[in-house]
């Protein structure tokens, strides 16, 4: 089977159109089929058409799951036995991707984020493990994707970042390990903020989350150690921090208190508040130039988590210095080959600073 198409003709294939298991397809027939069909993660980068672009050829969805199916509970007969167990697999991978996030298996995507001062972009590439419930920092959420991207705009409401002396060391290139501020990111989960700030900013970011976690997130700084590296200046460093239950702040801790901390997504029980408030006043440093930075999607079930957030900052002695709302695409859906179960999702992002 062969599919050919031109840089200019997008085709739209039916079921039909596909080989089907009466007619006794090849082996190399088949696995072409089921590659075609798969369908690959989104980086949620909608603006630039690049979900829409994916693939020219495209299969309509109605059939697909009873095809997929079909191909699994087929004996396979007429193929030869070292080629069945791949089809079989193949064709199991190409149903569970449309059976919804949760069900997605390990994957790997890039997510780029401009970096204007140098007026061009990077490239972060992330792995996500399979995701269940009680691991959901094994997913990239759009709140991440959402202040990776928006961090250079927040370069004036950061002055530690922002200082003359810092400027002109960064402008020529250098590192600036005296001037650099260390930062912290909770619950880092894949470590796309943290990331995105080391190569940004040319700064140290101690990226934490909880210990089953912390794997995935080690491995992902390790694959983009290369954005950070030689004349950026930049550094990163992850470990364990469970906000439940915090070191003593005795001196005797290795984790120092940061003059910015970073937080995104971090809201899914009525006690996190709580313990997200307990973590931000014991690690962030006192004095006017200390910053909190957070983005938090509004999500009718969480909605109260966020305004007991807001007022419990305020009851620390933190004022909100900046902040506002604005819209990105998660793929927190119901799978599919039409928009990948792509939903839209509001956030909330804003700058503290203590009072």
């Amino acid at each position: 089977m062969s599919f050919s198409y031109s840089r200019e003709t997008v085709f739209t294939t039916t079921v039909l159109d596909l080989p089907q298991l009466y007619t006794r397809p090849t082996a190399s027939e088949l696995l072409q089929t089921l590659q075609l069909l798969a369908i690959k993660p989104p980086s949620w980068n909608h603006e630039s058409g690049q979900q829409k672009n994916q693939s020219l050829n495209q299969v309509s969805e109605e059939g697909i799951p009873k095809y997929l199916t079909g191909i699994v509970a087929s004996k396979l007969s007429w193929v030869d036995e070292d080629w069945r167990e791949e089809i079989w697999e193949t064709a199991s991978k190409r149903l569970s991707e449309r059976s919804g996030r949760t069900a997605f298996p390990s994957v790997s995507r890039t997510f780029v984020i401009p970096n204007p001062s140098a007026k061009t972009s990077i490239a972060i590439n992330l792995h996500e493990p399979s995701l269940t419930s009680d691991n959901l920092g094994h997913k990239t959420w759009v709140a991440s994707y959402l202040l990776a991207k928006r961090l250079p705009t927040l370069l004036p409401y950061l002055p530690s970042l922002n200082s003359p002396g810092r400027n002109s060391i960064l402008e020529k290139g250098l590192p600036s390990p005296n001037l650099a501020p260390k930062i912290l990111e909770l619950g880092a989960g894949t470590g796309l903020v943290g990331i995105a700030a080391a190569a940004l900013f040319s700064v140290h970011v101690h990226l934490t989350d909880l210990p089953v976690i912390l794997p995935n997130l080690l491995a992902n700084t390790s694959r983009n150690a290369g954005l950070i590296s030689g004349d950026n200046g930049g550094e990163m460093s992850s470990g364990v921090l469970d906000w439940s239950d915090l070191p003593l702040d005795d001196g005797q801790n290795s984790l120092q208190k940061t003059e910015i901390i970073l937080a995104a997504d971090p809201l899914y029980s009525p006690l996190h508040p709580g313990w997200l408030v307990d973590a931000i006043e014991r690690f962030l440093q006192r004095g006017e130039m200390a910053r909190v930075v957070v983005e938090l999607p509004l999500r009718d079930a969480y909605i109260p988590e966020v305004e007991v957030f807001k007022k419990k900052m305020i009851a620390r002695g933190f004022n909100l210095l900046v902040n506002g709302k604005e819209v990105g695409y998660d793929d927190w859906g119901d799978g599919g080959r039409d928009g990948q179960g792509m939903a839209e999702v509001s956030c909330w992002w804003g700058v503290w600073g203590w009072t």
